[in-house]
């Protein structure tokens, strides 16, 4: 039977999908961080699909979101969306110390994907743990760059006044810049990578996922270490088939 058991690592809320049976095993391990907004629970269904194929899926809390909401202001959590973006890489790691202190992953077999700003935190990721074996990205952006300057637009236009200077703001871009996979593709290191995007997604560029996959062709990346799916007429919404998707893909990547 499959359970859904309740921990905390560290601060970190955390709920971990799991064949019950196997739970104090080593199994091959799954980390999938939400998007902006949400929280840890409405991605069960996605855990539920490779917990029942011997996976061990942890979804953890972001900082802002669920658990460790501390705020109701959308304004204060949407100037902290790189902070929180930051704040889930070392979540991260502290969740791989935890899984790595108990004996709970396989053979090292530890993947990480997201959706929308998890996705952004799984490609953000990628530039800095060498650890992660496999990665998912569902409508998020490897252009952190481009996508803090569309965010950044996007409040300009709203007519929302930043709680940052000029000389704060550039502080910001620059340090995002060494978390940019865009920009320092090497840092993939033949890891296998799943991209998924809505055609007609109106929160995260669609175009974001074109263009970096446009690099890694031109780069030369291995085909058999990508796929892109690309869905028509969807917009900022991971459907059935894109969970299913992932699904088959970590199957024979992690």
């Amino acid at each position: 039977m499959i359970v859904i058991d309740h921990t905390k690592v560290k601060h970190i809320p955390v709920l971990t999908v799991v064949d019950e049976e196997k739970i104090n095993q080593p199994l091959p391990v799954l980390i999938y961080f939400h998007g902006f907004t949400s929280s840890k629970e409405q991605d069960l269904a996605q855990a539920y699909l490779l917990a029942e194929k011997g996976y061990r899926v942890l979804l953890p809390d972001s900082m802002h979101h669920g658990e460790r909401m501390t705020t109701h202001d959308p304004n204060k959590i949407q100037f902290d969306f790189w902070k929180i973006v930051i704040q889930n890489i070392e979540d991260l790691q502290n969740i791989y110390l935890y899984l790595k202190e108990n004996d709970l992953a396989l053979d090292d077999r530890i993947g990480i994907a997201g959706t929308s700003m998890g996705g952004i935190t799984v490609a953000a990721a990628l530039t800095r743990f060498d650890w992660i074996k496999a990665a998912g990205i569902m409508m998020g952006s490897a252009k952190i760059s481009e996508m803090a300057e569309y965010l950044l637009k996007g409040i300009e236009h709203q007519g929302i006044e930043l709680p940052l200077s000029k000389e704060e703001i550039e502080q910001q871009m620059e340090s995002l810049k060494t978390i940019d996979l865009s920009t320092q593709l090497e840092r993939l290191n033949h890891r296998p990578i799943f991209i998924w995007h809505g055609e007609s997604d109106q929160v995260v560029p669609y175009q974001h996922s074109t263009s970096f996959v446009d690099l890694l062709k031109t780069s030369q990346y291995p085909e058999e270490l990508y796929q892109f799916i690309s869905e028509p007429n969807r917009d900022h919404k991971v459907s059935r088939e894109a969970k299913y998707a992932l699904r088959d893909w970590l199957l024979t990547h992690l």
